[in-house]
């Protein structure tokens, strides 16, 4: 049985649980501890949709010897959490890939995985693509293009807000568009999948983003990858409902995590 330590516990980790509890019939994983911040600690123990033991230091997780650690907290929870965990050669599941922007961070959990044996791993999140791409890298990846369209309500909260009149927007808008590092910095709660692109193709800055707010592709949020390499071109595009009390993220990205703790146990792995 894989044991599972998770960081956050919020939409997306909810979900994540109950996904698990869906699909994985021969318990195959256990949510054994959750870190959350003290203030929310009551809260979570009280939720009865789990049984893990609820953590608010980072040493406790690690304490109980997870297999692997699954960040669902945001980059701050990457930036804080991410090196004491790699350190301890436990490996680590990030779906806020845009802490990953930042290259000194970046090479330092590179080091410290790399000195302790331990393993920094992206699912793909809500979007498909990613094992394409990546066959496309090995023969010359040329170009890259991420588009991320979502409602306007999706972008409240973001540097959009005070340049956009998010509520009145009745036809697309280009938000944001240049690097995949900017995008993911400006936006940290929206465009973590311009990071994980981008990591997985052509970089930070050659990669090219484009943020669109749409009320037209309500209630889904829209992500597409345009890829062009020396042996072909892929387009990618999916459309997902957001994530239960979290617009800026698809409900898609849970079942990534699900997908990606279970799919080594599966007889037949793709």
């Amino acid at each position: 049985m894989k044991k599972i330590s998770l960081i956050g516990f919020g939409a997306i980790s909810r979900l994540l649980v109950m996904k698990l509890a869906e699909h994985d019939e021969n318990r195959a994983v256990l949510i054994d501890s959750i870190l959350v911040r003290a203030d929310r600690r009551e809260s979570v123990e009280s939720d009865r949709s789990h049984e893990a033991v609820v953590c608010t230091e980072v040493n406790d997780i690690i304490d109980r010897s997870p297999d692997i650690v699954v960040e669902c907290a945001g980059q701050g929870a990457v930036a804080e959490y991410a090196e004491p965990v790699l350190s301890a050669g436990i490996d680590l599941m990030i779906i806020s890939t845009g802490a990953l922007v930042d290259q000194e961070l970046r090479e330092s959990l590179v080091d410290a995985a790399r000195a302790a044996g331990s393993k920094i791993i992206m699912p793909s999140g809500a979007i498909a693509g990613i094992d394409g791409m990546g066959s496309l890298r090995m023969g010359g990846l040329k170009e890259v293009r991420y588009t991320s369209i979502k409602p306007p309500i999706a972008w409240k909260g973001t540097p959009a807000e005070n340049e956009f009149d998010l509520e009145n927007i009745s036809e697309p808008e280009i938000l944001y568009s240049g690097p995949a590092s900017e995008a993911a910095r400006l936006f940290p709660k929206n465009a973590n999948l311009a990071a994980t692109v981008a990591l997985a193709g052509v970089g930070l800055e050659k990669t090219k983003v484009q943020l669109i707010a749409d009320p037209g592709v309500a209630p889904n949020n829209v992500g597409r990858i345009e890829a062009e390499g020396l042996f072909g071109k892929m387009t990618v595009e999916c459309r997902g409902m957001p994530a239960p009390d979290n617009p800026k993220t698809s409900a898609a990205t849970a079942m990534s995590l699900a997908y990606s703790l279970l799919k080594d146990h599966e007889t037949i792995v793709l």
